[in-house]
């Protein structure tokens, strides 16, 4: 049994660096010689911001991996730092690792030592100065390069198809320009995902197993030299599990009958016999990841209507409207009521998280059809509920165009319709799902003449 806060934080970040393979490995033990890169903790934080939404600082992380870090984080950064191994938040974190036995950070208890030993260390005591004799005169290898670039680089792909996944990208580089140590390829927001390259090739090819809009990477020592946007596109809805959002193996599901009855629907037979365990825990995603013209994400809106499945197993049913943009994210997390702590809603480089902000208003009876709507005015989005104001949340930066609609449920749940619309108010995307006389009836409603 681990006891005290410290233990903990250092057993999460002892298990981030061997998930993300930090240094050696051992960075984060209290013995630990391992040194955490510049680039690690880069790399840790867009992983946890593109993920679960929550922004850390560098300094903040570099703050944390100091070997003499001896504070106790605020609440809002261990949320995000366990938020990357898949937990709920720091108390879920504790409770399920405090069931096991990590022996490696636990003190060793020391026995009296045989004379075996004795004469092990004294032999090892003899060996020390020769050691030392042979290191000394041990010629020195050049140190590591500095960066320089002299000249043009780069750094392309192209798609070997048009639409779906999996999908393969062919990057085409040139780094003879380029003088460093080390070369690297990181194809998303995951620095799992980097692979060494070798300076004399030129090309490297990746499969992307998740639609979506991802930047990858050309690195070069611990600096990011160039990047790509790599559009992964669906052919329409694409419906998809996987056991958390950290989870980088999907299991596509089968169409056949994703839509039924006038809404996109995918019930627990559907999942079952796409090889689905449903007695685990997993999360549900409708992609749709296209192209949407020009429509920026300073103005815009979204309206749908959606509700999810009863299900006794799931004590917290939740459910998740991510818009992706050319560089980052909005969502809007919704939770079953007395769940609400688990909401939250991001737009661009703003969250609120219910952990630490009154998030109530986004608890509702998910079971029940709930109609959503988020409309973005000059980089202020407004979350409406049945046409009432529920909350706004304003941005700064500059996030490019839509390029896609993701729906998350943790059980099987059913969208009735979504439309998207430009600031003229003109629909510019729209699926009834079969439902052809649905708009007809409300056009009056929603269709305005474009100003």
């Amino acid at each position: 049994m681990i006891n005290g806060e410290r233990e903990y934080i250092i057993l999460c970040k002892k298990m981030i660096e061997e998930k993300f393979h930090f240094g050696n490995g051992n960075a984060g033990l209290p013995d630990g010689q391992g040194k955490v890169r510049q680039r690690d903790l880069e790399g840790l934080a867009d992983s946890i911001e593109e993920k679960s939404g929550i922004k850390l600082s560098l300094s903040t992380l570099k703050r944390l991996w100091k070997e003499d870090f001896d504070q106790t984080p605020h609440p809002s950064t261990l949320q995000a730092l366990v938020s990357i191994l898949g937990y709920k938040d720091w108390q879920d974190f504790k409770m399920k690792e405090s069931l096991l036995v990590k022996e490696e950070l636990l003190p060793v208890q020391t026995k009296p030592k045989s004379n075996a030993v004795r004469w092990a260390l004294l032999s090892l005591i003899l060996i020390i100065p020769v050691l030392i004799w042979v290191i000394s005169f041990k010629p020195k290898t050049d140190s590591k390069k500095k960066l320089v670039i002299k000249g043009p680089v780069t750094f392309d792909g192209n798609k070997t198809v048009a639409q779906g996944v999996p999908s393969t990208i062919i990057f085409n580089y040139d780094v003879s320009n380029v003088e460093a140590d080390s070369f690297f390829l990181q194809q998303s927001w995951n620095d799992q995902e980097k692979v060494r390259l070798d300076p004399k090739q030129h090309y490297y090819s990746s499969i992307y197993l998740f639609p979506g809009f991802h930047r990858a990477k050309l690195i070069a020592n611990d600096s990011i030299i160039k990047r790509v946007k790599v559009h992964i596109m669906t052919d329409g809805w694409l419906p998809a599990t996987r056991e958390t959002f950290t989870d980088s193996r999907p299991v596509y599901l089968k169409k056949d009958n994703l839509v039924k009855n006038g809404s996109m629907h995918l019930v627990k037979d559907d999942l079952i016999a796409s090889g689905v365990k449903v007695e685990n825990n997993y999360i549900l995603s409708y992609y749709n990841i296209r192209d949407f013209g020009n429509l920026s994400s300073d103005n815009f809106s979204v309206e749908t209507k959606f509700r999810v499945d009863s299900n006794e197993k799931v004590v917290c049913p939740g459910f998740e409207l991510v818009i992706a943009t050319e560089e980052n994210i909005f969502f809007v997390r919704l939770m079953g009521r007395g769940c609400e702590r688990d909401a939250g809603i991001k737009m661009g480089e703003n969250f609120r998280e219910g952990l630490n902000s009154d998030l109530a208003v986004l608890g509702r009876n998910l079971h029940e059809w709930q109609n959503l709507k988020i409309k973005v005015i000059n980089k202020t989005a407004t979350v409406y509920f049945d046409d009432l104001l529920a909350y706004t949340l304003s941005f700064k930066q500059d996030f490019g165009k839509i390029v896609g609609l993701t729906y998350n449920f943790n059980s099987p749940g059913e969208v009735d319709y979504v439309r998207l619309r430009d600031p003229g108010n003109v629909i510019v995307y729209e699926d009834n799902f079969d439902k052809t006389n649905f708009i007809s009836g409300a056009e009056n409603k929603y269709q305005q003449v474009k100003k």
